[in-house]
């Protein structure tokens, strides 16, 4: 995938240093309940739709743009699914990064789906109960059949309220 430019700037400074990326996917579904999922070209894996936003872009603004650009559909973003954290890449250049992601729950305004920018190779609906693997809702533990009837969702762990250690 297309480093964007802000990044690629930043990254002239900072060589392959960890970088917090914020992070945007989406789960859109069409009339008959499936779920809109894209083959990446980069890693040849099944992904939601996905990307990460631009200076000054809101959230919500950011999984719209990727959605047009990727899929070639206008959607419009109806609710936070859920919010995670933690997801640290190393990519095959060497850059580091860490995201910050909003799930978001889109709604298709018009559109066909197609793959557009080069960043997908293929782009379709699946049924909730056969979604492609797909490492990211692995590593989450999320089953997405149920995402829209529960409330917005986030990784917690008693752990973290643990005092840290002294010594």
């Amino acid at each position: 995938m297309p480093m964007p430019h802000f990044l690629a700037e930043l990254r002239k400074h900072i060589g392959h240093a960890p970088v917090l990326l914020p992070g945007v996917s989406a789960v859109v579904r069409d009339d008959a309940g499936r779920i809109l999922c894209l083959l990446r070209s980069d890693t040849h894996e099944w992904s939601l739709p996905s990307g990460i936003g631009e200076p000054g872009e809101e959230p919500a603004q950011t999984i719209t743009r990727e959605l047009l650009e990727e899929a070639g559909l206008v959607v419009r973003p109806e609710r936070v699914l859920g919010v995670y954290g933690g997801t640290h890449v190393e990519y095959p250049n060497g850059d580091v990064a860490d995201y910050v992601s909003i799930m978001f729950a889109c709604r298709v305004l018009s559109g066909t789906p197609e793959p557009r920018d080069g960043e997908a190779l293929d782009v379709r609906f699946f049924p909730p109960d056969a979604l492609p693997p797909m490492r990211v809702l692995e590593r989450l533990g999320l089953d997405l059949g149920r995402l829209d009837d529960e409330a917005t969702v986030f990784r917690w762990s008693d752990d973290w309220l643990a005092a840290p250690d002294d010594g």
